[in-house]
């Protein structure tokens, strides 16, 4: 008798086996979870890192029962819940006039979007606070030449500022990921709701924002989710107006205090952590059950609706918009940095002049472009073993390596360099290493892994195994075909997505301002010093050379890109990958979702056919 033996498939490298993935899980241990960890103990330390210990309860009795605790708590509830619902308004209505209306300028529109999410919020933050300076702002001045009166139209230290900031920055968000599930809205179920008598409005108020429901509910737990930890734009506009949130009273619990209550600000970081993993499993307990199917197998329509008149309104709201995202930051940004001194009439190169001939500035400069180029590399290379890993195991550690890649999405970035700090001064043997480059890299790293994870999750997607499994029958090393067969297919994915996360980290205050020392400070924290200082005008110039090597990035990658294509042909996209559906929350390890998935116009979900449970 003849026994049948079962064909076991080769293996395409070490992630296969559950023994391969304990050194991978290891170091994203370290890097994700130890921080968290070290916070976690350092709320029971009455004493700052690197001095005995004192353990008691005392740190989460003294913050749990301040009235200023629960006075920060309802700030941030506020400046989140408002940005949120502001900000999914606007954004709604962008994605209707874009994807389902004939208004001019739409066209337009996708590509401000990816700009405006694309730029750090410390360049809203500076640019908005110039903006919107009750004495020698660009609109304050503008408006009294106009209105012959010395009144004030807007001043951005104020609750206004934060939410119409907050609102800019986060519509532009929710526009890409409301982008997808609008276009994928069957034409023929409006038809159908408009033959039964309903008009336009109903049809859009009953049909449409029905179908989309699962997607903004989506949309707006991550909007609340970011606005909660938020920290540049309340650090600038909302700190002189004695506005405090979350994150930046946590700061102020190590800088404004002495000795530094660092127990204290881990009590209220711990109670922040706890308060966004809340929201998100709220997301995958309500959303992950339900089924919202918008495209099925049967042909659908997606034209658009004249709109008649109400077309030229709509090209004012997206002007509008372009505006106050866009246009009106950056003139500011870019006048202010002429100005020897903010608000004056005389324009020269002076702060150029003498920030390029400042050591100090060089060095700023020198740093963050290493950390944003050796730091972006080295956050898509642990990306794409992560994502690799994920996809070649079949044990249940993968699931283990989703958890720890996600928790730094759930985790505020001056809540992560916090516990950082912790870490590095309580650990023996990396205390020595606090307050240098690599420091300050390995946090950048680690807050960029989610943004790393899923530019590259995508590339790897599309690669079937049989390629790897081919290789290796015919005789080639894990090593040699990871480098001749997956390297050159992802590789396009891979340097895009290497200069999207140079550009995140090399806008990033939140972990500069508590890793960084005066010996390597990075770009966003010289320019965070020279505004506290009242040199407005020399942070202006700082960012706007910042913005300018970007341009110069953006060309270079562009070009790039193009040689690649010519190569290696098309790389595998986000685009012909199925996206993260904003009704639910993004997988471990995939990091926040991926605008440009969204934006490429492939819906999460397709035909509408209603919920089902």
């Amino acid at each position: 008798m003849v026994t049948a033996r079962r064909t076991r498939r080769p293996s395409t490298g070490p992630f296969t086996t559950a023994r391969g993935m304990l050194p991978l899980i290891l170091v994203c241990g370290f890097l994700f979870a130890v921080p968290i960890g070290m916070l976690v103990i350092g709320a029971f330390r009455n004493a700052p890192p690197g001095l005995p210990a004192q353990w008691s309860l005392e740190a989460f009795r003294t913050t749990y029962t301040d009235p200023a605790s629960y006075s920060t708590l309802q700030n941030s509830i506020l400046l989140a819940g408002g940005g949120t619902l502001l900000s999914t308004v606007v954004a709604l209505l962008l994605a209707f006039l874009v994807t389902r209306t004939n208004t001019p300028l739409r066209g337009v529109v996708t590509a401000a979007m990816v700009l405006v999410v694309a730029l750090p919020p410390l360049f809203y933050a500076i640019s908005w606070g110039m903006l919107g300076n009750a004495t020698t702002g660009l609109l304050n001045t503008t408006w009294r030449s106009l209105a012959g009166t010395d009144g004030v139209l807007f001043d951005a230290n104020s609750w206004a500022g934060l939410l119409l900031v907050s609102t800019v920055k986060g519509a532009a968000f929710s526009y890409l990921l409301l982008l997808g599930p609008f276009r994928a809205i069957d034409r023929s179920l409006e038809e159908a709701a408009q033959v039964s008598g309903a008009g336009r409005l109903r049809t859009l108020l009953g049909i449409d924002l029905v179908v989309l429901a699962p997607a903004i509910t989506g949309v707006v737990i991550l909007s609340f989710v970011i606005g909660l930890e938020s920290f540049d734009v309340p650090l600038f506009l909302g700190t002189p107006a004695g506005i405090d949130v979350f994150s930046t009273q946590i700061y102020g619990q190590i800088t404004n205090m002495t000795p530094a209550n660092y127990g204290g600000a881990s009590a209220l970081s711990l109670l922040l952590v706890v308060v966004v993993m809340a929201l998100v499993a709220i997301q995958w307990k309500v959303l992950g059950r339900r089924n919202y199917t918008t495209v099925s197998g049967k042909s659908y329509r997606t034209e658009v609706w004249n709109i008649g008149p109400w077309r030229w309104a709509g090209t004012a709201f997206i002007a509008v918009y372009l505006l106050l995202a866009i246009l009106l930051p950056l003139l500011q940004l870019v006048l202010g940095s002429l100005q020897p001194f903010f608000g004056g009439t005389v324009y020269s190169l002076t702060n150029y002049e003498q920030l390029l001939s400042d050591p100090s500035t060089v060095t700023a400069l020198r740093t963050t472009l290493l950390v944003a180029l050796v730091g972006g590399l080295i956050a898509m290379a642990l990306a794409l073993l992560v994502v690799y890993a994920i996809a070649h195991n079949e044990s249940r550690w993968r699931r283990v390596l989703d958890l720890l890649t996600w928790l730094p999405w759930a985790v505020p970035g001056v809540v992560l360099g916090l516990g950082m700090a912790w870490m590095y001064v309580s650990i023996p043997g990396l205390r020595n290493l606090y307050g240098s480059v690599v420091v300050v890299m390995t946090g950048l790293v680690v807050t960029a892994i989610p943004i790393a994870t899923r530019a590259v999750q995508p590339a790897v997607g599309q690669i079937t195994r049989e390629l790897e499994e081919a290789s290796r029958v015919s005789g080639a090393s894990p090593l040699r075909m990871f480098a001749g067969i997956v390297l050159p297919l992802i590789m396009p994915s891979f340097l895009a997505g290497w200069f999207v996360v140079a550009i995140v980290i090399s806008g990033n205050l939140a972990i500069p301002i508590l890793l960084s020392s005066a010996q390597n400070p990075t770009v966003p924290l010289l320019v965070y010093e020279l505004y506290t200082q009242g040199q407005a005008s020399r942070a202006a110039a700082l960012f706007t050379i910042v913005l300018a090597a970007l341009l110069v990035g953006l060309v270079v990658m562009g070009g790039g890109a193009r040689l690649l294509r010519r190569r290696f042909g098309p790389a595998p996209t986000a685009a012909t990958a199925p996206p993260d559906d904003p009704a639910h929350p993004p997988p471990p390890g995939g990091g926040a979702p991926d605008p440009h998935d969204v934006a490429a116009g492939i819906p999460g979900t397709t035909h509408t056919e209603g919920p089902r449970r």
